[in-house]
């Protein structure tokens, strides 16, 4: 009889690997590469309704930060203790982004 290989680390384990084709990285990058030419036509193209065209490119621009934070920080990857923390702070950072919105808005 053979012995399990223990040096295996178990299924989430953060010091698992996770090995991830060359093409998925080229595609996430192609992806990048395509929100920010988006992101360059809508402040190009966007001039006449400055308002939204603002709210598309912070909106494409969270995009381009999901993509980045889940596949190039590995945080797809992690622990949901660290997912749950980030996604705390960001709610956070919306609502002062929010307050301070309308703080300039009913100037």
């Amino acid at each position: 009889m053979s012995e399990k290989n223990t040096s295996r680390f178990l299924p989430g384990d953060p010091k698992e690997h996770h090995i991830v084709p060359y093409k998925f990285h080229i595609g996430i990058w192609v992806g990048l590469i395509i929100l920010t030419v988006m992101t360059v036509l809508v402040s190009v193209m966007g001039i006449s309704l400055v308002a939204f065209s603002v709210v598309t490119a912070l909106i494409i621009a969270t995009a381009k930060a999901v993509v980045v934070v889940n596949y190039f920080m590995h945080l797809k990857y992690d622990n949901k203790i660290i997912t749950i923390m980030l996604g705390i702070t960001l709610l956070l950072f919306a609502v002062f982004i929010i307050f301070t919105a309308f703080d300039y808005l009913t100037r």
